[in-house]
């Protein structure tokens, strides 16, 4: 009989749930988990809520209410919908900063039901293998059917297996296919599943957190991978059983119903993980090889009468969002840009000297650091020839997404910015490609300009000079607001708002203006 090791962290367990929209489900899981906390004491379990928008909030929140749950079960809600790795990652963080620092971490999906002892034989097998960084439960139908998860890393080979599925193309590429078969012993892989899946927390102080550059899909295989370049080892642990209603949080990939077409975020995560992870010239030939294998596929479907269980409209997205069309489109735009530039009357220092001044002189704050990344964006677009440009341009992309990751600042060189505009707070502020701001505006945490995640192009406001935006504000879509208006905290605006204005509310409404506080103007 194998000993257990004895668990004697006073919090061994932090578990990460990321709602968003899926309140019952997160309700479900929640319950799944009552026997598990006593098994495993000190166990802390939060709810981080993605800007669900919904009664999701007091929904779960009513429940940890009427269970009495509120010693183990915690509620955060988050300012925006950043995705799977930004709604862990804004658990993680502050945890790892905190001075009772959990051995480790589940992320665990809510539309999963955890079974008995799952959470316990995951954390003892970490216990006895502390070489081991990841490991991962087995996923499982709610009749006790095994599905897929654990997986080798995506690669040129297992695209061809994945476009071409053709059996004897499948036996001789056995080692590089991305799902093989599910194993019933514990067992090391690439990577597992995002929805159970324990992190050791010195693998989140080795390599970091989840990449927040993926919405959703691909960010755990490529959180394993770096993990793996690390030295960590991932593994497999199937007597940890956990019931995953696929699809169910997503809505994408739910295999009891007919496909739907795929999100632009499937191709984008897609596209970003190759190009990270190998470089453009591999990420476009796997393109190619998927494209012209799926093609034979198509064909030998026709040909054999086979039925079409392939989401909708799948190989002209694939085409669409694949690494080469997104080259071709960027170069595009850059000429577009470069054509349509607003030179402004003051160089590129001279801005900047500006900007750092409007910053209180403070070099190392996030706002003063995401403009004068975006000044320098937009100058490098006028050197020529363009062989000069190529390595600014880099250097550029590098420090934008930095910019991005650490502060939760978006605003690209593609936003015609004004003079002295001040970023006052860092975190959640989302400034779309083809927004105008004027001189002297102020723009605080929270704030988004302009829709996100839409399969149409973005809509972008034009703010006049002198637009104060209050923390958590929201200006969507083709809007114009004018000089000097006055924009309340998390307000939204959807129409054109006259110069002078002071607007609050959910949709924003005109309270007052300069003529209101002084007649005589």
């Amino acid at each position: 009989m194998i000993h257990s090791p004895v668990i004697t962290h006073p919090h061994p367990l932090f578990v990460v749930i990321v709602n968003y929209r899926t309140a019952s489900l997160t309700i479900d899981c929640l319950y799944s988990l009552v026997s598990e906390i006593k098994a495993l004491p000190g166990t802390k379990v939060i709810v981080s809520d993605n800007a669900s928008g919904d009664d999701s909030i007091p929904k779960i929140q009513a429940i940890i209410d009427q269970e009495k749950w509120g010693d183990w079960v915690s509620l955060i809600p988050l300012d925006r919908n950043g995705g799977y790795g930004f709604g862990n990652n804004a658990v993680i963080r502050p945890v790892l900063e905190s001075q009772n620092i959990p051995p480790y971490f589940l992320l665990l999906n809510p539309d999963t039901i955890v079974r008995s002892g799952a959470l316990t034989k995951l954390v003892q097998f970490m216990e006895e293998h502390p070489d081991i960084g990841i490991a991962g439960s087995r996923l499982e139908d709610p009749d006790g059917t095994p599905q897929r998860s654990a997986f080798r890393f995506h690669s040129l080979w297992g695209e061809l297996d994945g476009g071409l599925r053709l059996g004897f193309v499948s036996k001789l590429l056995e080692k590089w296919v991305v799902a093989p078969p599910v194993s019933e012993i514990s067992c090391q892989t690439d990577w597992v599943a995002g929805a159970s899946m324990i992190v050791r927390n010195t693998v989140f102080e080795n390599i970091g957190f989840i990449d927040e550059n993926y919405f959703m899909y691909y960010e755990e295989m490529d959180f394993c991978l770096q993990a793996k370049k690390a030295g960590w080892n991932c593994w497999y642990v199937p007597e940890s059983r956990v019931v995953h209603l696929v699809g169910q949080s997503s809505g994408v990939t739910d295999t009891k119903s007919p496909p739907k077409r795929l999100p632009q975020y499937w191709f984008d995560s897609r596209r970003y993980y190759f190009t990270k992870n190998y470089g453009q010239l591999y990420a476009a030939l796997t393109d190619i090889i998927w494209i012209l294998s799926f093609i034979t596929w198509r064909v030998r479907r026709q040909l054999q009468n086979k039925p079409d269980s392939d989401p909708p409209q799948l190989l002209q997205d694939f085409i669409r969002y694949s690494v080469l069309f997104n080259l071709i489109n960027i170069f595009r735009a850059d000429i577009d840009t470069a054509k349509n530039i607003n030179i402004k009357q003051l160089g590129l220092w001279e801005q900047i000297k500006e900007d750092w001044i409007a910053h209180e002189r403070d070099w190392t704050k996030p706002g003063f650091r995401a403009v004068a990344i975006q000044r320098f964006g937009v100058w490098r677009m006028t050197i020529k020839p363009l062989i000069f440009r190529a390595p600014l341009s880099i250097l550029y992309r590098a420090l934008y997404r930095k910019v991005r990751n650490t502060y939760g600042i978006e605003l690209s060189y593609t936003v015609e910015l004004g003079r002295r505009v001040i970023i006052e707070h860092q975190h959640g502020i989302v400034i779309h490609g083809n927004t105008v701001i004027g001189d002297d505006c102020i723009i605080r945490q929270g704030v988004t300009l302009g829709n996100r995640y839409l399969d149409k192009p973005f809509d972008a406001p034009q703010l006049g000079k002198r637009v104060n935006i209050g923390a958590g504000a929201k200006i969507l879509g083709n809007v114009t607001i004018g000089d000097d208006v006055c924009i309340g905290a998390n307000a939204v605006v959807l129409s054109d708002i006259p110069s002078g204005q002071t607007v609050v509310g959910i949709p924003a409404k005109i309270i007052s203006s300069k003529s209101d506080q002084n007649p005589e103007s």
